[in-house]
C-alpha cells in the first residue's frame, strides 16, 4: 500500500514538473449585465462613410446573455468621398483598461454564442513589439457558430493569423500572448462572405482554456 502510494506520488510529481501548468479555464469577459456590456466598444464602416450599423444590448429572450446586432452593408453613403474604398464591417472590442490579459497559460480561446448562420471573426489585440507604437496589427481566426444553437465554440489560439488593416501579414511572427490589450468579435467583411441585412449574434461569455501541455 505504502510502495504504490509512492510510485503514484512520484507519477504525480513527474507529470507536474513535465507541464507545471494543469488544464485550467479563466472567464474573461461576460455579457450579463449593462456593466458588463459597458466594457465594449462598437465600431463600424460609418466612422468612413458607409452604412452598415451595430448595437450591443442585453438579450430579452435569453436573459444573463446580450446580443450584437445590426444591419449589413457595404454600400457607401453620400458623405463617404475618399475616406474609403470599400464599405461592410461591423465589430465589438473590449475597452483597454492599461493591463494586459494574460493568455499564456492558455491554448484556447471559447465563446459561448448563438449563431444565426452568418460568418464572424474572433479577434485579438496584442501590445506591439515597438514601444509606443500604435499598431493596426490584430490577430484574426473564423468563429463558426451554428445557427440559433447555443454552443462552446473553442478557437485554439495557434490558428488566429497576424493581419494589419484586414490583411493577412506574410511575415512569420509569435504572438505575444501575455501582452493582450483586447479582444473583439467582428463581421467578416466582403460581398463573397455576407449578404446584405440584419445580422445578429448571440453572447454569453468568453473565456481562456488549457486543455493540452503547454510547448
Amino acid at each position: 500500500m505504502i510502495w504504490r502510494r509512492l510510485v503514484r506520488n512520484t507519477q504525480d510529481f513527474i507529470q507536474k514538473v513535465k507541464d507545471p501548468y494543469p488544464p485550467s479555464s479563466r472567464q474573461l469577459f461576460r455579457f450579463k449585465s449593462p456593466e458588463d456590456l459597458a466594457a465594449w466598444n462598437i465600431f463600424t464602416d460609418q466612422e468612413f462613410g458607409g452604412l452598415s450599423t451595430a448595437s450591443l444590448s442585453s438579450s430579452a429572450a435569453y436573459p444573463g446573455t446580450a446580443n450584437f446586432a445590426g444591419e449589413y452593408s457595404t454600400e457607401l453613403g453620400v458623405d463617404a468621398g475618399d475616406r474609403i474604398r470599400r464599405s461592410g464591417f461591423a465589430g465589438i472590442r473590449s475597452q483597454e483598461t492599461g493591463e494586459h490579459i494574460d493568455l499564456e497559460p492558455f491554448d484556447h480561446l471559447v465563446f459561448r454564442v448563438r449563431g444565426d448562420g452568418r460568418k464572424y471573426i474572433a479577434n485579438i489585440r496584442t501590445e506591439n513589439w515597438i514601444v509606443g507604437d500604435r499598431s493596426h496589427d490584430i490577430w484574426q481566426a473564423y468563429l463558426f457558430a451554428r445557427k440559433g444553437v447555443w454552443q462552446d465554440v473553442r478557437v485554439p489560439l495557434d490558428r488566429f493569423l497576424l493581419t494589419w488593416k484586414g490583411k493577412l501579414v506574410e511575415t512569420e511572427v509569435e504572438m505575444a500572448r501575455q501582452r493582450v490589450l483586447s479582444l473583439g468579435i467582428s463581421l467578416a467583411g466582403g460581398e463573397d462572405l455576407q449578404p446584405h441585412g440584419p445580422f445578429c449574434l448571440g453572447l454569453e461569455n468568453i473565456h481562456a482554456e488549457r486543455v493540452g501541455p503547454l510547448k
